[in-house]
């Protein structure tokens, strides 16, 4: 490989990060810190790790110490993806209800072409004994699952995290070989079209949901005492979807009008123009 695609695959591999949730054995944040060394990944985040520092996390990352210096620490999963654009969660289990679910090998391809756009990708594994929360996988845009034998599907998280970190890698290689425009925003029907804003962080989803919600609830749509899934099939949605810049801001003005209406608090200009964002 040539320098120019070293450097290329290096930088796409720098805006993916490894989240670890809740992880107890020092053993396993140690063994994924060399995976990801190995594979040419750099950032890893911990999420409220149970045992952290510890002698056998440095003994089990031998020669990928490097990777400490990227290490990141924080008290929740919302703070671990909050400047993300695109988050897969792994899960090997069903769940309430259906979400929009990757194989490893596919997941990893989506994930390296969103880096083409300069998107910060976290893929976030859970504990080592009930994996992640029906609320945490809420969170993220994709579920990411590892197709093992079905007769034996016994995967500790570091070696999960191996076989997502050697995928993405492949992927990175593989689109070396592929002409694609930097400018263009991949769908997942496999298409592709220019775009003009930016994907919205996983901050700001995160503001946008109880926005909608409280919209919801204030024209009566949305039962806050018995809210069944409805929340979650919003999240759903528009985790989907991935709004850009612009529709996030139509779509929050829409609300705060709608809200506005509906309380009585707004009044139509005096100019009687119509009050639209230039879109």
């Amino acid at each position: 490989m040539s320098s120019f695609d070293h450097n290329t695959v290096s930088k796409q591999l720098a805006q993916v990060r490894i989240v670890m949730v809740n992880t107890t054995l020092p053993a396993n944040i140690g063994s994924a810190l060399r995976a990801m060394k190995t594979m040419g990944l750099i950032k890893l985040v911990l999420v409220a790790p149970k045992t952290y520092p510890h002698p056998d996390i440095q003994a089990l990352a031998a020669g990928s110490q490097d990777l400490f210096e990227h290490l990141e620490i924080v008290d929740t999963l919302e703070d671990a993806i909050k400047d993300c654009h695109l988050v897969f969660g792994t899960s090997a289990r069903s769940r309430t209800i259906p979400w929009p679910l990757l194989d490893v090998r596919p997941a990893a391809k989506e994930a390296i072409k969103a880096t083409s756009q300069g998107q910060q990708i976290a893929i976030v594994f859970g504990r080592e004994d009930r994996g992640l929360t029906n609320e945490e996988l809420a969170l993220a845009n994709y579920h990411l699952t590892i197709p093992v034998n079905p007769d034996y599907g016994v995967l500790n998280v570091a070696q999960a995290i191996q076989v997502v970190c050697y995928e993405l890698r492949m992927s990175a290689l593989e689109q070396q070989n592929l002409d694609q425009d930097a400018d263009e925003m991949p769908l997942v029907q496999g298409q592709s079209m220019q775009w003009d804003e930016p994907l919205v962080t996983q901050k700001q989803m995160e503001e946008f949901y109880p926005h909608l919600e409280k919209m919801l609830t204030e024209i009566e749509f949305l039962d806050p005492d018995n809210p069944r899934l409805l929340p979650l099939r919003l999240r759903r949605l528009f985790g989907r979807i991935q709004l850009d810049r612009m529709e996030y801001h139509l779509l929050r003005g829409i609300f705060s009008r709608v809200q506005a209406l509906t309380s009585g608090k707004w009044k139509k200009a005096l100019s009687d123009k119509e009050d639209q964002p230039n879109a």
